[in-house]
């Protein structure tokens, strides 16, 4: 393990103290899925790997309170089935019993700025589907989307901002 590794794993340790109520133990009160979303969060931070990163802290509010989101369930994009969707319509999916057509999937666009801050653009669209995994080409923007920005910070990154594009008027 180095010094790095080290220091991880006891930020990891306070922040899960953090998130248990008083008197319980963290392993207690977190979900085998927070467990294994805030274990590939940390795995993306030692390898560098920001995509990999973003899908954790998307699909998980134990890992975006630990690297820093203001408001930890109100993330405007998750993934699902290898294709980022938005969050008000995977909250539909969920409520109407997994329908799929309330999916609105996004595209999402990485690049990486001076000082090792990355960006991801997202916005709703229409696609042709293609070959492998995801939703395929975006062939229509359907709404407003938005950009997130990540500086590094205490060995990863952490959420600096969240802008989201306001729907033009008709």
């Amino acid at each position: 393990m180095t010094k790095g590794d080290g220091r991880m794993r006891w930020a990891l340790a306070a922040t899960l103290m953090a998130l248990a109520p008083v008197g319980a133990a963290a392993a207690e009160t977190l979900s085998d899925s927070d467990r294994f979303f805030l274990d590939e969060a940390a795995s993306a931070c030692r390898s560098g790997d920001f995509p990999a990163f973003l899908w954790p802290f998307a699909n998980s509010q134990a890992v975006r309170t630990l690297y820093g989101s203001r408001d930890a369930s109100d993330f405007p994009i998750v993934m699902m089935d290898y294709s980022y969707v938005t969050r008000a319509s995977e909250r539909l999916f969920e409520t109407t019993g997994g329908d799929p057509r309330q999916l609105v999937y996004v595209q999402v666009d990485f690049s990486t700025r001076d000082g090792g801050i990355q960006r991801v653009d997202w916005v709703p669209g229409r696609f042709e589907p293609g070959e492998g995994d995801g939703a395929g080409t975006l062939i229509e923007k359907t709404g407003p989307g938005g950009s997130l920005t990540f500086r590094p910070g205490g060995g990863c990154w952490q959420l600096a901002e969240d802008i989201r594009n306001p729907a033009r008027p008709r």
